[in-house]
């Protein structure tokens, strides 16, 4: 018989020290470590809050925004480092599994991934956004199917996605088609306007949509907008005033798209909900999209979950080199 766990589980709002991987990754941590005192065994971040989120790709025009991709670039997380031990050594501490969103590096270039740390400190799974938004193209590069995982664990079936990836139904389908049953929902702030397709009822409805859907709770994480990161960003009143402070939306929804614990959008702090497994099972009776309320007969969907690189290195080549002793002696 299936395992439906009881536990408390955390999603996190905060705000970056914006482009500081040492002190976003200290101040991550101490979050990892207060939710772990409270008992939280899933703990849940924003999107990007390690060194924080690019919001100059909206203010600015690729050009003036290129000092902040090089600030970027110097505080990425790079795989192993300080700054993965640190986070592995909260989660450890923490007794929990932690969900961490950072912009990573691996050779020249960036990625916006999802680190997954099991209570042990080990890095268990990272999933990469699978298609940056518009302009956040300029910045991070593409994720493959390799980095698509729902972790099978002692606490639920874990997995995560971030930001508008939640509206793109193939990718909603590929968790549900792997039973996930707890989702870190990953997000940035919302805007103020609320006609803007980013604006926070429309966040939150995509993770109100995903829960019912696939019939998990949602962890939905968002960071919040503060004076520190407007004075590190913003060089016009225009760009100022187009992001607003706070406007986070961080809330827990059960399998049921109900809301069971939700912040003050300019609250820094950790959301706690306790949770039943088991209220999944009433859900899925209505509905499974995955199992019986697909239709396979007529639409399928395949996933390549294998890793895909565009270059190819075959073989060993041989040594091309000599020695400043080798070639002198040519002379002799």
């Amino acid at each position: 018989m299936s395992a439906y766990p009881k536990l408390k589980v955390a999603a996190v709002q905060m705000a970056p020290v914006m482009l500081d991987l040492d002190a976003t990754v200290y101040k991550v941590c101490g979050f990892i470590r207060e939710a772990g005192e409270a008992g939280a065994k899933v703990i849940g971040f924003p999107e990007a809050i390690v060194p924080g989120y690019p919001w100059w790709i909206w203010m600015k025009n690729p050009g003036d925004g290129m000092k902040h991709y090089v600030d970027l670039y110097r505080n990425s997380v790079e795989i192993p480092s300080h700054a993965v031990r640190k986070l592995s050594d909260a989660a450890r501490e923490a007794g929990a599994y932690a969900c961490v969103s950072v912009t990573e590096k691996e050779d020249a270039s960036l990625y916006l991934t999802q680190l997954w740390f099991d209570p042990q400190g080990n890095l268990v799974g990272k999933h990469r956004k699978m298609k940056a938004t518009n302009a956040e193209m300029t910045i991070w590069g593409d994720g493959d199917g390799c980095m698509m995982p729902v972790l099978d664990t002692e606490y639920g079936r874990l997995g995560g996605l971030q930001c508008w990836e939640h509206y793109i139904p193939l990718n909603i389908a590929t968790m549900a088609a792997q039973n996930e049953q707890i989702h870190v929902s990953s997000w940035p702030i919302g805007l103020p306007d609320p006609t803007h397709p980013f604006a926070v009822q429309q966040c939150k409805n995509a993770a109100d949509y995903y829960a019912l859907t696939n019939g998990c709770f949602v962890l939905q994480a968002s960071q919040i907008w503060t004076e520190e990161q407007a004075d590190r960003l913003c060089d016009t009143p225009e760009q100022r005033a187009m992001m607003g402070f706070g406007h986070g939306f961080t809330r827990i929804l059960g399998p049921n798209g109900c809301v069971l614990s939700e912040l003050a959008h300019d609250e820094e702090g950790v959301c706690y909900a306790d949770i039943d497994l088991a209220d999944i099972i009433p859900v899925k009776y209505f509905i499974d999209t995955a199992g019986h309320y697909s239709t396979p007969g007529v639409m399928q969907l395949y996933v390549d979950m294998s890793e895909h690189k565009a270059v190819h290195l075959n073989g060993k080549p041989e040594p091309k080199t000599m020695s400043y002793e080798e070639i002198q002696e040519l002379d002799a």
